[in-house]
């Protein structure tokens, strides 16, 4: 039996994860001993993994310890329909009466992945090889254009700012290895000012601490 069951919406959340996993200082930062873990991506995305997510989850139950459902609340359907909380709760409810309870946690990123970047500017910037005087120059620029402060952007609309700055500024077709690779740079401490990353962090350090902490 392996340690963590991942199941996630799409395959840059599937490259971050596993370049943040997989890197030993991240893993040291997160006070996680080195960990068993396979990260599978739902078919059918963010709504997908809502309808039927914890329905595969379900069928893992024998092969993993743990569990983490994961997923962008933005494209996931349910984004005006009530708090994310609400969403997380109804998840956490179907994973609990399908024999999860106690060894699993649903997080909904609020609003999407990059948020978690944007918590994590200096491994941007250093990943593409800019300054972070230049990424922060840009970012004050779009906010401007759209009359918004680039703190409120960065929280708001993160994947809007970040495809913008790769396509405008940096003319870079982003793929899951880039996603990886930024995942291996973050500083961890960094990530804890993102409330669904600090859940996410809190669970594994709590199920697989190292050992003689």
């Amino acid at each position: 039996m392996k340690d963590l069951f991942i199941h996630v919406a799409d395959a840059d959340m599937e490259a971050f994860l596993r370049g943040l996993l997989n890197a030993a200082g991240q893993r040291k930062d997160l006070g996680v001993r080195e960990i068993r873990f396979d990260i599978v991506r739902h078919p059918r995305r963010d709504a997908g993994m809502l309808q039927s997510g914890a329905e595969l989850a379900r069928m893992r139950k024998k092969e993993y310890r743990k569990a983490v459902l994961m997923w962008d609340h933005h494209g996931s359907g349910r984004e005006h329909k009530g708090p994310v909380s609400a969403v997380e709760g109804e998840m956490q409810g179907k994973m609990d009466r399908f024999s999860w309870e106690n060894r699993s946690v649903v997080i909904a990123v609020h609003p999407e992945l990059e948020r978690w970047l944007w918590c994590c500017e200096a491994a941007i910037a250093e990943y593409f090889g800019i300054s972070g005087e230049q990424l922060q120059q840009w970012s004050n620029q779009y906010a401007r254009e759209r009359d918004m402060s680039a703190d409120v952007v960065k929280t708001e609309r993160p994947k809007e700012l970040f495809d913008c700055i790769r396509r405008k500024h940096l003319r870079w077709r982003v793929s899951p290895r880039d996603f990886e690779k930024i995942g291996g740079l973050v500083r961890v401490k960094d990530l804890q000012g993102c409330d669904s990353f600090r859940r996410f962090s809190e669970a594994l350090r709590g199920w697989f601490p190292v050992r003689g902490a």
